[in-house]
């Protein structure tokens, strides 16, 4: 993104699956005192991409000098609020995705009875293996605990139901697509997809990272948006 003046930048950042927010502690901690920031905070509810962006809706006002990011599910939070023709400076999906990332695993997952599932410890030691470091162990242990396990498998569900990505034109704001060089849970396709309702959309892979990319290669991510 381009330099920017004196003047403090809105940033409003949609947190991923958790809602909670909590995972964005590493990336807030290297942010430059330019930004003013706005992390949202999901309710701990069974809610849809619409209902939650109608929530942000009423928490943001949005202005040309906003930028927007939008990590993992809040992509299709992202989506929802574009569709109120919000305005932007920039927007930035975050390993993120316009429809279900994973059709056929999340359409598996449907079947399963989640809710019971996902109030199994995580086993973190694994996910050691999937780039993530003990701090993000840490953090997303922290927001897991703050989240009802029926909710996390409504959103879920959420993302195996979103086939398609739930826009009818383009969009020609600033666009950028944040992706990790190593990411198991979201496929490049996801980000090409996006392709075709945001035309400028300009793809920027970081290396040695997995899909939690904001919380373990922070400094990078600044570097992109200053």
């Amino acid at each position: 993104m381009e330099k920017h003046n004196a003047t403090k930048i809105p940033l409003v950042l949609l947190p991923g699956l958790d809602g909670t927010g909590v995972l964005f502690a590493p990336f807030l901690a290297q942010l430059p005192t330019q930004f003013e920031t706005h992390v949202i905070h999901y309710p701990n509810a069974c809610l849809n991409p619409h209902e939650l962006a109608e929530l942000v809706l009423q928490q943001v006002e949005f202005t040309p000098d906003t930028v927007l990011i939008a990590e993992s599910f809040s992509g299709l939070v992202a989506i929802e609020l574009i569709k109120h023709q919000i305005e932007l400076k920039a927007l930035i999906f975050c390993a993120s995705f316009g429809k279900s990332p994973r059709p056929q695993l999340l359409n598996t997952l449907k079947y399963l009875p989640l809710a019971q599932l996902l109030r199994l410890p995580i086993p973190y030691r694994a996910l050691s293996g999937l780039g993530m470091n003990t701090q993000t162990q840490y953090l997303l242990s922290q927001a897991m605990q703050q989240v009802d396990s029926p909710v996390l498998a409504y959103r879920f569900r959420c993302l195996a139901n979103t086939s398609v990505i739930n826009l009818t034109q383009t969009y020609n704001l600033p666009t950028f697509y944040w992706r990790a060089a190593n990411d198991w849970a979201v496929p490049l396709s996801n980000a090409n997809a996006l392709k075709v309702y945001f035309p400028h959309l300009q793809i920027h892979t970081i290396a040695d990272s997995g899909h939690f990319l904001l919380q373990t290669q922070p400094v990078t991510c600044v570097k992109q948006l200053i």
